[in-house]
């Protein structure tokens, strides 16, 4: 059967405020994230079996229930009932453990790939885009965000998005260092940290209506950076500005490190030093959620 290729692009944080804890133990958030062109690159069938079959580039990468691009095609075939099962081939780009959504937006992609295909199959779509991010939220809180793209501001647990004016161009450093971090851990961290008040968000949403890019550099800010205060994201932070970025922040609840930079001279100069010492590094743009859409194949 015919397939169909979906960019998956990885997010980053340019804010995140810890603001609460729910009744179910979720704690709520309010952030703001964006898509980078750093991405993972999905390839999905139809079959006529009726099972779910999926491979990755990465032999690391669980190939069952526990990864999200499988869960994803399950619960749309399940909700749909559509007498498919899927082929799935994730080729891996976005680095693990690094707060950059790569498991959320295969799972993303996984959705739209299959809504498209049987679109073209069936003549309608078979989930509306509400449906299709109830279905995500279902998957992992960061999942809708992933269906969507582009620069928006997300509260609840996450599923709450008001869409941002696009940051402005630039440049973006992403050095990965080669730790990981529990996000389970990183909560229980936040939560010995006493809470004073402290907002990120709303100062980075007027920078972005701003359309100010140095604005937006003085206003990162991220709840799990300043509780885990991780050697090695330091140690990126440091280098990073010390080689022209205008700020640098932990993306999530870690370990990847973004750095702004005005262009891409003093961004792949400061790359030479950072992979030199500190880990994998990837440099990326900003992604409108425009451009997302229209990233089908």
């Amino acid at each position: 059967m015919q397939s169909v290729e979906v960019n998956a692009y990885a997010k980053i944080n340019l804010s995140l405020d810890i603001t609460g804890r729910r009744e179910d133990g979720y704690h709520t958030v309010d952030m703001v994230m964006q898509s980078i062109s750093l991405c993972d690159r999905v390839r999905v069938s139809l079959n006529d079996s009726g099972q779910i079959r999926l491979s990755c580039s990465k032999s690391h990468i669980p190939l069952d229930g526990r990864n999200t691009a499988f869960k994803a095609a399950q619960y749309f075939l399940d909700v749909t009932g559509l007498p498919f099962g899927a082929d799935i081939h994730i080729e891996k780009h976005i680095p693990d453990q690094a707060g950059m959504g790569g498991g959320s937006a295969d799972a993303a992609a996984v959705l739209r790939a299959l809504n498209r295909l049987c679109t073209e199959i069936c003549g309608e779509e078979p989930l509306n885009t509400a449906e299709l991010l109830y279905l995500g939220m279902r998957i992992g809180a960061d999942v809708p965000f992933c269906i969507l793209n582009g620069t928006r501001r997300c509260e609840g647990v996450g599923e709450i998005m008001t869409p941002l004016a696009p940051m402005e161009p630039c440049v973006l450093l992403i050095v990965k260092p080669n730790v990981g971090v529990s996000t389970p851990e990183a909560y229980r961290q936040c939560d010995t940290m006493p809470d004073l008040g402290m907002r990120y968000t709303r100062n980075m949403v007027r920078a972005i209506e701003r359309r100010s890019l140095e604005d937006i550099a003085l206003c990162l800010g991220n709840r799990f950076d300043d509780a885990l205060q991780l050697p090695q994201v330091l140690a990126i932070k440091a280098l990073l500005r010390r080689n022209g970025a205008m700020n640098a922040l932990m993306t999530g609840s870690g370990s990847a490190v973004f750095g702004i930079f005005q262009n891409e001279e003093s961004a792949l100069q400061a790359q030479t030093a950072a992979a030199a010492q500190l880990g994998e590094t990837f440099l990326a743009y900003p992604i409108s959620a425009e451009e997302a859409q229209n990233m089908v194949f």
